[in-house]
């Protein structure tokens, strides 16, 4: 059966938040409170996937300035990794960002080599290290699309004019 990608709303909140403690290190979870506040206010730009009935992964896209959107958070649970529901959520928010946007920005695990490797080919590039930024003090990348790389990016996720 197809993957669905479905806008994030407040009344699923506690499927994000499930989703949320079934992905990441207890150290990375976001609280509810936090959760409520993004699902709130990025909600125009951020996504569920389900596969089967079963959501199976999310991302929280916001605006966090004029120009520039956020990927604040995005994950897939481990059994359903590699099936292409990363990029299909990557690019529900990218599109959902074009005409808003110049560019959109992200943090990630130095060591977290596929989500490196799907923000590449993406058009993502790496902008500068940030050290200590995770709370077990592992480095993050902050990561740019921006240019002629988010042309790239709206060719490559097809998104609608």
């Amino acid at each position: 059966m197809a993957i669905e990608v479905k806008r994030c709303s407040m009344d699923i909140i506690n499927i994000v938040e499930d989703l949320e403690r079934r992905i990441f290190r207890p150290s990375e979870i976001y609280t509810r409170g936090f959760l409520e506040w993004l699902c709130e206010n990025c909600s125009q730009s951020s996504y569920v996937a389900v596969k089967d009935g079963v959501y199976v992964g999310y991302i929280i896209t916001c605006i966090d300035r004029p120009g520039q959107g956020h990927v604040v958070s995005v994950g897939v649970l481990p059994g359903y990794r590699g099936m292409g529901i990363g990029t299909m959520l990557m690019c529900s928010s990218i599109c959902r960002l074009r005409g808003i946007v110049e560019s959109i920005v992200l943090e990630v695990r130095v060591s977290n080599e596929v989500a490196i490797n799907l923000y590449s080919k993406l058009g993502f590039r790496i902008h500068h290290r940030i050290p200590g930024y995770y709370s077990d003090g592992e480095d993050a990348y902050f990561m740019v699309l921006n240019n002629g790389y988010l042309n790239q990016a709206y060719s490559t996720c097809q998104c609608n004019p």
